[in-house]
C-alpha cells in the first residue's frame, strides 16, 4: 500500500541520549529525501536538519540534530459529535486526529555517510550504497569456473574496484569522517511551536514549552477540531502546510563579557532624551524626570549586546530575545548615573552656573540658576525655557547642564526626591575602562520549518547485481542425453552486492545466465528491462549455463528460484 508521511522534528522525550544545546557559531546543515538503510535493515527516506560545529584537530567536534517526528497520513482519524470514529465525508466531523511517532535515535552508519556528504559541501549523496559480496580473504566473490579464464577474472575486478572507487570508498570515507571529527547529539529545545494552516488561514497552533518536555511531559496528537470539508481533504490529502518552529538556546550558559560603549550609549540617551523634549514641548520637569530611562537603557544595552553578539550567530536561523533585564540596567545606572541628595543637586546647578558665567555662557548660565531655583523650590511647574536654551546650546553644553544634577524618573515609582547625576565626558571614559560586567544572555533561536509530505520510497525489484558482460558463443550444451552445439546468448555476471538476491542463492560472479523469468538476458539493459516486469519480493527464475563435470566446454542449463530483492528508485 502506498503510504505518504509528513516529517517532523521534535524534542525526544523518551529517548535516552544525552541532549544538549546547539553552541555559538554552528552552522546549519539539511538533508533532504536521502535513501538511508534504517535500523531494521530496511531502505527508507532520511530527512534531517541540524547544525555542526567546526571540525577541530585537537578534539571531536558537536553535530546537533533536531529530533524526527513522522505522521502517517494514512492512519489520520475522524472522529464524529459523539466521539466515534467516522470517515473523511461525513458532514459531521468533530476532529481531526492526526497521529504522531517519533525517531529519536542517533543517525546509523548509512545515514552518518549523508550527514557528513552535507557537512562537506562538496559531496553530493543520493542513497546508500550495499556492499559487496565477499570471501573470507575479502576478496570480491566470483565462480571458481573463472580461475581458470585470466581475462574474464580481470574484467570482473575490474569492475569490482570501479565500484569500489566510485562508490564504496568515497561513501565509506563520509563514515569514517563522521566517526573521527564528529560526535552527535539531539537538540534541547526551549519551545516547539506546531502551526498549521489551511487555505491561508491558521487552523491549529500550539506551543510546548521545554520544561514539559524536559520533565517527561507526553506529546499528543495533533488534534484539529470544527474542520470544514474543505480542511478535511487537504489535511487528508497532505496539501495542508505545517510548520514547526524549534526554538533554542545557544548554550546552557551563554555569557557575554559586556565592554560596553559607556560613552556612545549615555551621549545616544541624552540625545533620545533632547529629542523627545524639543518634539513634544514639554515641561522642563517633565523632560528632567527623563522618565523612559530604562527603557531607553535597555534599548541601548540590547542594541550593542546584539552588536557583539554578531559573530556568535548560528546560520539560517532568528534572534529572538535577548535580556538585558532591570539588574544589569541598575547596576548600570548606580555606576554612570550615581545618587544625589537635593542639596547636591542645587550645589551642581549653582557651580555650574558660576563656571558658565566665566566662559561668557549667559544662556547656559541662567538655565543652571532656573533649575537650581526649581530645585530649592520643589516646584515641578516652574518651567525654565529648556526648548530655546538647549537648541542654544552645543552638545558639549548640554552634556554639561544634564550632568550637574537632575531629577531622575526610572519608572519605578521612586520618591520624587530622588536625584541622579551624569558622569561627564572625562569621568565616563575612566569607567569604560573599568567597568565591565559578565552578563549570561538567553540568546534564543528559532529555526522555522515547513514540513513538506513525502511518499514512501520506491523500490524495484533487483538481482544484487552491479555489472555483467555481454556473451554470445556457440556452446555445446547437454541435455540429459546428448551434447549439441548451440549458439548462445547471455550475460556473464559481474560483481554482485552482499545480501542481494544472488547472493543469498549461491549465484556468483562469472556465471553465463540467459534468462532472467520468461525473459532472454544479454546485456546490462536487458538485465534491467527484465526486471522492471517485476516486483520486490516476486519469486521467479533464473536460467544458468554451468559446466555439468569436469570439463569446461560442455554446459547444462540450470533452473535456480530466487526471491527478488529491492532498491531505492533513485531520481
Amino acid at each position: 500500500m502506498k503510504k505518504q508521511y509528513l516529517l517532523l522534528y521534535m524534542f525526544s522525550f523518551f529517548s535516552l541520549i544525552i541532549n544538549s544545546q546547539v553552541t555559538p557559531n554552528s552552522n546549519r546543515f539539511d538533508i533532504e529525501n536521502y535513501i538511508a538503510v534504517n535500523n531494521k535493515g530496511e531502505y527508507s527516506p532520511y530527512t534531517v536538519h541540524g547544525f555542526y560545529e567546526n571540525a577541530s584537530s585537537v578534539s571531536k567536534a558537536k553535530i546537533f540534530i533536531l529530533p524526527i517526528l513522522s505522521l502517517d497520513l494514512k492512519k489520520i482519524k475522524f472522529i464524529d459529535k459523539n466521539g466515534n470514529e467516522t470517515y473523511q465525508g461525513n458532514e459531521n466531523v468533530r476532529t481531526i486526529i492526526i497521529p504522531v511517532s517519533a525517531d529519536l535515535s542517533l543517525p546509523n552508519e548509512s545515514q552518518k555517510a549523508a550527514i557528513a556528504a552535507a557537512i562537506n559541501r562538496n559531496t553530493s549523496i543520493q542513497a546508500f550504497q550495499p556492499q559487496l559480496a565477499k570471501n573470507l580473504a575479502g576478496q570480491p566473490l566470483v565462480n571458481p569456473i573463472v580461475n581458470t579464464n585470466p581475462a574474464l577474472y580481470g574484467q570482473i575486478m575490474t569492475m569490482a574496484n570501479n565500484y569500489e572507487m566510485n562508490a564504496i570508498i568515497p561513501q565509506q570515507n563520509l563514515i569514517n569522517e563522521y566517526n573521527t571529527k564528529y560526535e552527535a547529539s539531539i537538540i534541547s529545545l526551549a519551545e516547539l511551536e506546531i502551526i498549521i494552516e489551511a487555505g491561508g488561514s491558521v487552523i491549529y497552533s500550539k506551543r510546548i514549552p521545554g520544561t514539559t518536555l524536559f520533565t517527561g511531559g507526553r506529546f499528543n496528537n495533533i488534534a484539529v477540531e470544527y474542520p470544514d470539508q474543505y480542511v478535511k481533504n487537504l489535511i487528508a490529502n497532505g496539501n495542508g502546510q505545517i510548520l514547526f518552529s524549534y526554538k533554542f538556546r545557544d548554550s546552557k550558559k551563554s555569557s557575554i563579557n559586556a565592554h560596553l560603549d559607556t560613552t556612545r550609549m549615555i551621549d545616544q540617551f541624552l540625545s533620545d532624551a533632547y529629542k523627545s523634549s524639543v518634539s513634544q514641548s514639554s515641561s522642563g520637569w517633565s523632560f528632567l524626570g527623563l522618565g523612559s530611562s530604562r527603557k531607553s537603557l535597555k534599548t541601548s544595552f540590547d542594541q550593542q549586546v546584539n552588536q557583539q553578539y554578531t559573530d556568535n550567530t548560528i546560520s539560517n536561523t532568528t534572534i529572538e530575545m535577548y535580556d538585558a533585564d532591570d539588574k544589569m540596567i541598575e547596576s548600570f545606572e548606580n555606576a554612570f548615573f550615581p545618587e544625589l541628595s537635593e542639596k547636591q543637586a542645587i550645589q551642581n546647578h549653582i557651580a555650574a552656573a558660576e563656571k558658565a558665567g566665566q566662559e561668557g555662557n549667559k544662556p547656559l548660565q541662567d538655565l543652571h540658576l532656573k533649575y537650581a531655583e526649581m530645585l530649592e523650590n520643589n516646584n515641578p511647574n516652574l518651567t525654565p525655557n529648556i526648548e530655546a536654551a538647549v537648541a542654544a546650546l552645543g552638545k558639549k553644553d548640554y552634556v554639561g547642564f544634564i550632568a550637574n544634577g537632575v531629577r531622575w524618573g526610572d519608572n519605578k515609582g521612586k520618591s520624587s526626591n530622588s536625584y541622579r547625576s551624569v558622569l561627564n565626558s572625562s569621568e565616563m571614559a575612566s569607567m569604560t575602562q573599568n567597568w565591565n560586567q559578565t552578563k549570561i544572555i538567553s540568546v534564543q533561536h528559532a529555526v522555522n520549518q515547513p514540513v513538506t509530505t513525502l511518499e514512501e520510497v520506491k523500490f524495484k525489484a533487483s538481482l544484487g547485481l552491479i555489472d555483467g558482460i555481454p556473451f554470445q558463443s556457440t556452446l555445446g550444451i547437454y541435455n540429459g542425453y546428448g551434447i549439441s552445439p548451440q549458439n548462445i546468448n547471455g550475460i556473464i555476471l559481474g560483481p554482485v552486492t552482499a545480501g542481494g538476491a544472488l547472493q543469498q542463492n549461491n549465484i556468483m560472479p562469472g556465471t553465463l545466465i540467459t534468462r532472467i523469468g520468461s525473459y532472454n538476458v544479454f546485456s546490462g539493459q536487458t538485465v534491467r528491462n527484465a526486471l522492471s516486469n517485476y516486483n520486490p519480493g516476486d519469486r521467479i527464475y533464473i536460467t544458468q549455463l554451468l559446466p555439468p563435470g569436469p570439463n569446461p566446454n560442455i554446459y547444462q542449463e540450470q533452473r535456480v528460484e530466487v526471491t527478488l530483492g529491492a532498491y531505492p528508485e533513485i531520481r
